[in-house]
């Protein structure tokens, strides 16, 4: 061999081991999966891990699965194991040995709570929930519960945060420190989906909750507004025969779930109707009286609230109002 073969046949070996050794680095790097479900466990929480390699056949490879340095499971081809997490704060160290090949996880248990409120009206004492309406503004708060080694927990305000509605990341809410999402839903009616990704700023740290808010109709509901007792909110008179038992009785209706702003800027208009005709009264409140003629009878009141910003927001509602004088048919009167 003279000396030009010889160098040429190096440099053909060199350049050989320098684009073969990284590529196939690159390849197995690549192609070792971990699928850890779910991807933020909670505490004291079950957790499947699988793992996959695609550049050979793990089903005839040896495998061992350790929790903290002590061998939990092994055999051959098991790529699927389950553990348990501890509690907020713990942190367990998961190695898995493939015929040589290591691989570890680390779990650290998290809890993050998602709070949700419509900005819809609700009266004074009521005990439920102001409810989702559609194009009512709601506000999503995250409450992370992420505890350190050592038990302190991570300030929620210096964590950041990945918002997303409707499996779409809201790029403007997102960012550190803010845990509060606020969001004015379109027109159309229907539930919405709120999801959060909370970690801490070096990531070690990370936490994800999901939260369903249903859509709501408004509704009416109508009160005696007794002159003596007031409203008597014990008692709701829809689809139900009020007994005029006086000359006169004042009828309330709540307006439930319509938008704040609109109601306190009387911007709910209110259409009465005593037997589907049109009485000139506006407002939540209504006067019912007993006619002069002797009789007795049964007339129906009905109310249609609409939000006059927001025209999605639109309630109905039926009550009917009886007297008995006597014997004679008369229908109630305004």
């Amino acid at each position: 061999m003279n000396l030009f073969v010889y160098f040429r046949s190096a440099i053909f070996i060199v350049l050989g081991i320098l684009f073969f050794v990284p590529l196939s680095t690159h390849a197995q790097s690549d192609a070792l999966k971990v699928n850890v479900m779910p991807a933020s466990p909670g505490p004291n929480e079950t957790v499947t891990i699988v793992v996959e390699d695609f550049t050979r056949d793990l089903n005839g490879v040896d495998i061992r699965w350790s929790v903290d340095g002590k061998v939990v499971t092994s055999g051959t081809g098991i790529k699927r194991f389950q553990t348990k997490t501890g509690a907020i704060g713990s942190t367990s160290k998961i190695t898995i040995n493939m015929g040589g090949v290591v691989q570890t996880v680390t779990l650290r248990p998290t809890v993050t709570d998602l709070i949700w409120q419509a900005d819809s009206f609700t009266p004074p004492f009521y005990k439920g929930k102001a409810l989702h309406s559609t194009q009512d503004p709601i506000t999503v708060v995250a409450e992370p519960f992420i505890s350190n080694s050592a038990g302190v927990r991570l300030d929620p305000n210096k964590l950041t945060y990945r918002w997303s509605l409707d499996g779409k990341v809201n790029g403007g809410a997102s960012g550190y420190g803010k845990r509060a999402f606020k969001i004015t839903p379109s027109v159309l009616p229907k539930p919405l989906t709120v999801s959060v990704e909370v970690a801490s700023t070096d990531e070690v740290y990370k936490s994800s909750a999901s939260v369903s808010i249903p859509n709501t109709d408004p509704e009416i509901v109508f009160y005696e507004n007794h002159p003596l007792y007031g409203v008597r909110m014990n008692t709701a008179l829809n689809g139900q025969s009020f007994n005029l038992t006086s000359n006169e009785a004042n009828v309330v209706a709540v307006p439930f779930f319509f938008s704040n702003d609109q109601k306190e800027l009387n911007l709910l208009s209110y259409t009465w109707k005593l037997n589907n005709n049109v009485v000139n009264q506006d407002g939540e409140e209504i006067i019912v009286r007993k006619p002069q003629a002797e009789g007795s009878g049964k007339s129906s009141i009905s109310l249609a609230v609409k939000n006059l910003e927001r025209f999605m927001q639109t309630a109905t509602a039926e009550m009917f109002a009886a007297y008995n004088n006597e014997s004679t048919n008369t229908q109630t009167t305004f």
